[in-house]
């Protein structure tokens, strides 16, 4: 991002972030309903590391003391494992990363690098047009509110479960209620819908505002033929409601909406393309530099966000595509790709598809602004990924709001981020965007917020080389789950419990052994407070956990 604006997150993540803002006793317990099973000889995969960024240029380096803090891992420190740094496009900025970068490395964490520019001689200035990302999908049928209309499935062709049908010729409406948007701006809101004859008109409100009036629906024909609709409105960072509403003329089927980005560009930035090889060449001068410099960079990505370009090189899937076939190879250490802004997925697909680009490629790096957990997973990569590590590597959540970093709850959230990076997206690094903000995990006055703290429910134990090992996910509700298998066998548990009243979960280790078990706590009160001693029975121990919580547990073999 730039280093005036950085692109805002949803503030919440409705029903499934949304989290009351008070707290209940712990004495107020319900029992799991379920046992957490922790099964030690069904791995997922290998995690390199959690950590941050820090960009000298824009806001100024970390100071020695902050360096500690970030990355060592003793009494109030952070223990973060990955530190990502910038790839200036003038030569003569790039020492100014160096002596973070060196400590991070000296603490035995990994660093690696990700431009934003190439050097000016290398860009020109092209029209791009209207441009959009892959974006979300919403369906029709669920996490609606319905008024005058009503879920469908006799009908084909249509996804998810089924699709709107509206009963009246005014006033029926179908309203999305959770639609994650991760920068404000102008968004493009594909419907996808079917109409056997005739035109239909929809008013379009968005957060209960009219943004369109009569959006005109032509007919497709037939009601198991669906066509897409696409219009325009102007939506704010956070989560947003849209609603669809016919005006006199009916309405036709509506089986989804898909939500992107869209930006009207004149002019952007642009890597020439008889630049390519040599912008290659560049990287590797970085390469060398730090090297010199005694930081071994463990990784090189080839451009920061190409699909949120607004400040910064732009790059379309097809140059992206273009450059890791014929360039990347040519890289003198590991190459990230391609880095989109929100895990949109059509930046990446090209180079999966490719076997060569894909040869070239080690690292599957991306960005998780405004992406839901439904996106998280990736089919394609597990099919044809292997051998590739997949990364993310940048976010802040869910806000950048000033002195946001001590909310509580709101700061539970993103422990449950990282349990979804972790579980639901198979990611190997969790990295956060500014290290040292008013709204990161070390604030402006150099200690540790809230959001930092459950950040080291995981950077702090969770370390560089375990393996994330199968558990359940969801023992309980509102309680998430995710274990780690580490040096000797040791077993690392990370457990949220959400809910607003305690809850008494029983944790069993199965084809593994546990002796001994040790705690700590963050809540609305308590910062990485170590807990009292857990009588392992059974293979395994029961444990209360605070309302409105993070809970790490280290299981002795």
């Amino acid at each position: 991002m730039n280093s005036m604006f950085k692109k805002s997150l949803c503030t919440m993540l409705a029903a499934l972030t949304a989290l009351p803002l008070f707290y209940v006793p712990a004495s107020s317990k319900v029992m799991a309903a379920n046992d957490a099973v922790i099964n030690v000889t069904s791995p997922k995969q290998v995690i390199r590391g959690f950590g941050g960024m820090t960009h000298s240029g824009w806001i100024g380096d970390l100071t020695a003391s902050e360096r500690e803090t970030a990355f060592g891992n003793g009494p109030n420190q952070l223990g973060f494992s990955v530190l990502r740094i910038p790839i200036d496009e003038n030569k003569n900025n790039w020492q100014r990363e160096v002596d973070t970068a060196k400590k991070a490395i000296e603490h035995g964490a990994i660093v690696f690098a990700s431009p934003w520019n190439p050097p000016t001689d290398m860009t020109e200035l092209v029209t791009i047009g209207t441009t959009s990302g892959g974006g979300s999908t919403y369906e029709a049928e669920s996490s609606t509110t319905l008024t005058g209309a009503v879920a469908g499935s006799s009908l084909t062709g249509y996804t998810g479960s089924g699709y709107v049908t509206f009963q009246n010729a005014s006033g029926s409406a179908v309203q999305w209620n959770t639609i994650l948007i991760g920068s404000t701006g102008t968004k493009n809101i594909k419907i996808r819908y079917s109409l056997p004859s005739g035109t239909s008109n929809l008013d379009v409100y968005v957060n209960g505002t009219l943004a369109l009036s009569n959006v005109p629906f032509e007919a497709t024909g037939s009601g198991n033929t669906w066509k897409d609709k696409s219009i325009q409105v102007p939506m704010v960072n956070g989560t947003s409601t849209l609603k669809l509403v016919t005006t006199g003329t009916g309405g036709p089927n509506i089986d989804n909406i898909n939500v992107t980005a869209y930006t009207q560009i004149t002019q952007a930035k642009r890597l020439k393309y008889d630049k390519y090889a040599a912008y290659a060449q560049y990287l590797n001068e970085f390469d060398t530099f730090m090297k010199n410099n005694g930081v071994n960079l463990y990784a090189i990505s080839v451009q920061n966000e190409p699909d949120y370009a607004h400040d910064w090189t732009w790059w379309s899937p097809e140059e992206m595509l273009r450059f890791m076939k014929e360039n990347a190879g040519s890289i003198n250490n590991r190459v990230i790709a391609p880095e989109s802004f929100s895990y949109v997925k059509n930046m990446s697909d090209p180079i999966l598809n490719d076997p060569q680009a894909l040869a070239n490629m080690d690292i599957l790096g991306a960005h998780t602004y405004g992406t839901q957990y439904s996106d998280f997973p990736y089919p394609l990569f597990e099919q044809k990924g292997a051998g590739k590590e997949l990364w993310m590597t940048e976010v802040y959540y869910p806000n950048s709001e000033t002195n946001s970093a001590d909310r509580w709850p709101e700061a539970l959230g993103v422990a449950e981020h990282m349990y979804n990076a972790m579980v639901e997206g198979n990611f190997q690094t969790y990295v956060w965007w500014y290290i040292r903000r008013h709204y990161g995990p070390i604030k402006e006055d150099g200690t540790i917020s809230k959001r930092g703290y459950s950040m080291a429910h995981y950077s702090k134990f969770v370390r560089p080389g375990d393996v994330r090992v199968d558990a359940t996910k969801n023992p309980a509700n509102g309680v998430y789950v995710s274990a780690y298998k580490g040096e000797n066998n040791k077993i690392v548990i990370v457990a949220i419990n959400k809910n607003t009243s305690g809850v008494n979960q029983r944790f069993t280790v199965q084809n593994g052994t546990a002796s001994a078990v040790s705690s700590w706590v963050t809540d609305s009160t308590r910062n990485l407070a170590a807990g009292s001693a857990l009588q392992i029975s059974g293979n395994g121990f029961s444990a209360d956990l605070p309302a409105q919580s993070v809970t790490t547990f280290v299981v002795q073999p």
